[in-house]
């Protein structure tokens, strides 16, 4: 129902020289509350472990539906295998559920009114809520994705093994 996606991709560079190039280009996740942001000379934000990594890139407008990128790094015969997957934050896809839900609800009641003598054409407006509610995540994300990814395979000089 929600966007996501798996790949896994393989390069020549070494666990080390993927975790050093990540390091380039991903800046610490922020601390506290900050009013002002700065513009920051790297595109993702986020964490970067021994052997995996939490990142989101860095945008300067709202996108709630913002890929949050997990990736695991193992080593693979002479380089390594990057195993990602991409999804929504927790907390949207809890929002969009509840939400989802209630309105879904009122949306089969409104169906059901099809069906009456004083059927109104505005009794429609709550399925058509419920399609953009599940149209929206997936405009939000896929470009993203899609971005992401891509920066992601020439970041490292890889090659997609396989897909989910």
């Amino acid at each position: 129902m929600f966007p996501s996606q798996r790949f896994t991709i393989t390069t020549y560079l070494s666990p080390d020289a993927v975790q050093k190039r990540l390091m380039e280009v991903v800046e610490p996740p922020l601390t506290g509350i900050q009013f002002q942001r700065k513009r920051s000379d790297k595109l993702y934000r986020g964490q970067i472990g021994e052997h995996s990594f939490k990142i989101a890139r860095i945008i300067y407008y709202r996108n709630s539906f913002l890929p949050q990128i997990e990736g695991r790094i193992k080593a693979h015969g002479r380089g390594s295998q990057i195993d990602i997957e991409m999804k929504l934050h927790t907390v949207v896809i809890i929002f969009m559920g509840v939400w989802l839900s209630i309105i879904g609800q009122v949306a089969l009641l409104s169906l059901f009114a099809l069906f009456q003598e004083d059927f109104e054409p505005a009794f429609l407006m709550p399925v058509g809520m419920v399609i953009f509610g599940l149209a929206l995540p997936w405009i939000g994300f896929l470009p993203q994705a899609k971005g992401s990814k891509q920066f992601l395979m020439e970041l490292f000089q890889a090659q997609e093994e396989n897909s989910i």
